[in-house]
């Protein structure tokens, strides 16, 4: 029996896992072989910790020295070295085996070392609680099922089953690897961790019942992640790689490069191996914030290596940072602001006052490569939002996945484009405004409180315009197309004022005609 626990079984490499638009499934060797594939697939923090470990692959396989160097990479050059660095490391892609992929064997040892200790603590007398306590010990020494899935979390010790939905599906191999890699660095903070477990390292005393987050949503509500996309999967890889010279430019990398966890796991939490990874650029790409370990259907889950926020010094390129009294601020996700509304500031670096805005280094290190290889690139960001309390996130009433992807056309992308983008996304806000205060207005006007839904139209008018966000950005490129999109645009604005603020009854009407926003003020000059 032992032996068939060690059997190697489910390589990365070779078995499809991975979510591919257009494809289905593909495996890591189709993924670094098959240069039409387009993009990932899965939700968006799927999409993003697929695009890390594909990264980290990327970087371990082939990181330049310099910034020329990587200038010079072509995709061809890149995906047969991707490919020569997996056939060199195929052993240790193994999602069950001796190695398993990110995975903690040792895990089991002390699982069964606290079901000893249960075992023997279990009273003597009655019978009745003797065997009760027994049961329960070898209950507790069972891996658990992971659910759906969806999350980069456990399901709750005290979840309650409302429909069928909710039954746990993650069970095959694929999904079980998704979940592992997704789980990595999104990790829920909270308590479904394994209790009462000694730690790995001797002495260490960082745990409690209460495991911190992942480095990657962060101990608050879910960082924002944006990654430059090309045409193509591996364009997009190249486009977001980064070279030894920019990554030893970052004093948050103090181990630089690092190695990725699956050539080298750490012993515990505290090891060389593990402070060596949780100060490189490779923990950004791939973290360890659980130990984890699958087994059967189930998987052994406890808290991992613990990691900084961005106030104590956590940065990844994806992130949008600004330093403010050499304070970092972050971007968080928030499903009520879409994404593709923090363009202006995350490409400030292109106007007259570069340090106006958030900086991504994703896009600010890779738009320069991007515009000299690719006629349309695109900016994708996304991430998962969450509500925290006293450490525990969970997913729920508003909280949700966010994503958006804005397609360029790289050779007009400089400061003129730039000002004009600014000039068109302040008019956007000002429209949203002017929405809500009017709103607001009409509904003072008949002695009634209009805040909540001055909101809801304000929140209408944004999702309205999130269909036209394209051919405004098109716009930009062309200033003669400006005025016809600022009135389709203006229209929106009306159209979200009036679904809110109807005009039906006389007191209605007057309210109507004299609290409508009038926008024609916002084309003076225009």
């Amino acid at each position: 029996m032992e032996k068939t626990a060690m059997q190697n079984r489910f390589n990365l490499i070779d078995e499809p896992w991975i979510p591919v638009i257009g494809k289905g499934r593909a495996s890591l060797g189709e993924i670094f072989s098959d240069p039409t594939l387009p993009a990932l697939g899965g939700n968006p923090v799927q999409k993003i910790a697929l695009t890390k470990l594909l990264l980290a692959i990327g970087q371990a396989a082939c990181t330049p020295e310099s910034t020329e160097e990587l200038e010079k990479l072509d995709v061809e050059t890149f995906h047969v070295e991707c490919l020569r660095y997996l056939e060199k490391w195929y052993d240790r892609f193994w999602l069950y085996g001796e190695k398993p992929f990110l995975q903690m064997p040792s895990v089991k040892k002390l699982i069964e070392e606290r079901k000893q200790r249960e075992l023997k603590s279990a009273p003597s007398a009655p019978v009745r609680k003797k065997e009760a306590a027994e049961k329960q010990a070898e209950l507790n020494a069972f891996p658990r099922p992971i659910g759906m899935g969806f999350y980069p979390d456990m399901p709750a010790e005290n979840n309650t089953i409302l429909s069928q939905f909710q039954i746990a599906e993650t069970s095959d191999p694929a999904g079980m690897a998704l979940f592992v890699v997704t789980l990595m660095n999104f990790a829920l903070g909270g308590k479904r961790i394994e209790k009462n477990l000694t730690p790995l390292s001797p002495g260490f005393m960082g745990k409690s019942v209460s495991a911190k987050a992942g480095p990657s949503i962060g101990n608050y509500i879910g960082y924002l992640h944006s990654f430059l996309t090309g045409p193509a999967l591996l364009d997009t890889l190249l486009l977001n790689l980064l070279s030894r010279e920019q990554i030893s430019a970052n004093p948050y990398w103090k181990f630089g490069l690092g190695t990725p966890p699956w050539e080298l796991m750490p012993e515990g939490e505290t090891c060389p191996v593990a402070t060596n990874l949780n100060g490189s650029y490779m923990a950004t790409l791939v973290a360890l914030s659980r130990f984890v370990l699958l087994e059967g259907e189930g998987i052994y889950y406890v808290e991992g290596l613990q990691y900084p926020s961005h106030k104590e010094g956590w940065r990844e390129p994806g992130m949008m940072v600004q330093f403010q009294d050499n304070q970092p601020k972050v971007v968080w996700v928030d499903p009520d602001k879409r994404p593709w509304r923090e363009l202006p500031s995350m490409l400030a670096f292109l106007g007259n006052n570069a340090n106006s805005g958030y900086e991504c280094q994703f896009i600010k290190y890779g738009l320069a490569r991007a515009k000299q290889r690719h006629q349309q690139i695109g900016i994708w960001s996304g991430g998962l939002r969450v509500s925290a309390n006293a450490g525990d996130q969970s997913v729920k009433q508003d909280n949700d996945f966010v994503e958006s992807l804005i397609l360029f056309d790289s050779t007009a992308i400089d400061e003129l484009w730039y000002s004009r983008f600014q000039q068109e996304m302040a008019r956007l806000d000002r429209f949203s405004k002017m929405v809500y205060s009017a709103t607001k207005k009409y509904f003072a006007s008949q002695n009634m409180d209009g805040g909540a839904l001055a909101s809801n139209a304000t929140a209408l008018f944004w999702q309205l315009s999130e269909r036209r966000f394209q051919e405004l950005v098109d716009a930009c490129y062309e200033p003669a197309r400006l005025p016809a999109i600022g009135k389709t645009i203006a229209a929106l604005a009306l159209q979200s004022f009036d679904a809110f603020c109807p005009k039906e009854t006389a007191r209605q009407i007057d309210a109507w005609a004299a609290c409508r926003p009038d926008l024609s003020r916002s084309f003076i000059n225009n």
